[in-house]
């Protein structure tokens, strides 16, 4: 798919139908487009199928007649798996009168918000990319925060496993967003290294810094949130334990309780039971049987329910 646009009093803005905008973007190019785009563009084949590979790590390459730049941003959001969260590489090819973006999948790359951004030239769209991506990042790792929350108001009481499931989905995911945004903050700081070399402005270098700034609040809180969920995986784990050690602690007791009663009805099943209490009348002799077996679970019951409670919790 083959997009154009142009800046247009700072705002990023759709050319129409035929013509031709200093913003070029491919998304899924096929291969007459890959062919265009090597044969008459220049552009280095490897470096193209860099720009579709989701494993490649984001770059700098300086080429004869243009710089290519792959950067790392995170896929949208799918309704059908909210607990999925992926990133894709992007290739930026800046040359003297356009830059040429080549992306795996169609997805937004410019903020669309009434307020221009900063950066009006072919180097300064570089940057609206990167900044877009940044805050991508952002609004993706407020909402883990937020669906984490719900998780873990949920995972004390849950009895299934898809609570935990979904913890792992977000640790797979930030773990993923982390290698990102810090493969995106290393490519910050070449560009700003080779700034006079890329063509920046005064006020892009500004702009730069700002990116810069925030990139680095993303990698800060997808670790922080990958140490939360982690804690929060292990005190699952601890109160999964403790409760089945309070289950087990229960049956233990439930079942010294009915041993000795076990015996006693035993007994008196028996035929001896019933010439023992011969010349009672056998209501009353049943009925002094329930309350022997009465007393001794009562009194098996007093001896066994401290078992395992610390001394300190007894005394009260």
């Amino acid at each position: 798919m083959f997009k154009c646009y142009d800046l247009v009093d700072g705002r990023v803005r759709r050319c129409p139908d035929g013509q031709l905008g200093i913003i070029q973007v491919y998304s899924n190019p096929t291969d007459e487009e890959k062919l265009y785009l090597v044969e008459q563009c220049g552009i280095d084949e490897h470096t193209l199928n860099s720009a579709l590979d989701d494993d490649e790590i984001s770059r700098v390459e300086y080429e004869q007649n243009h710089v290519a730049v792959i950067m790392k941003r995170p896929r949208e959001i799918q309704l059908e798996n909210m607990m999925a969260f992926r990133v894709f590489s992007l290739g930026a090819f800046l040359f003297k009168d356009r830059i040429i973006v080549v992306q795996a999948e169609a997805s937004s790359l410019f903020e669309h918000g009434k307020t221009p951004l900063r950066g009006n030239s072919i180097p300064g769209v570089l940057l609206r990319l990167l900044y877009h991506a940044t805050q991508h990042f952002l609004q993706h790792l407020r909402l883990i925060r937020n669906i984490s929350d719900e998780i873990e108001k949920k995972i004390e009481y849950a009895v299934t496993n898809k609570s935990m499931v979904n913890v792992f989905s977000f640790q797979k995911s930030l773990i993923y967003y982390e290698s990102a945004t810090r493969a995106n903050l290393l490519l910050l700081g070449r560009l700003r290294d080779d700034c006079r070399r890329i063509g920046f402005q005064e006020e892009e270098l500004e702009f730069l810094e700002d990116i810069a700034i925030e990139n680095k609040q993303c990698d800060n809180l997808a670790r922080i949130y990958t140490e939360i969920l982690t804690g929060m995986t292990d005190a699952r784990r601890t109160i999964a334990s403790n409760n089945l050690s309070n289950i087990m602690k229960l049956l233990a007791i439930i079942n010294i309780v009915f041993m000795p009663l076990t015996v006693i009805t035993g007994l008196g099943g028996m035929s001896e039971f019933t010439m023992m209490t011969e010349g009672l009348w056998w209501p009353h002799a049943y009925a002094g049987l329930v309350v022997v077996m009465a007393v001794v679970s009562l009194v098996t019951y007093l001896l066994v329910r401290d078992i395992g409670t610390p001394r300190n919790r007894r005394k009260r």
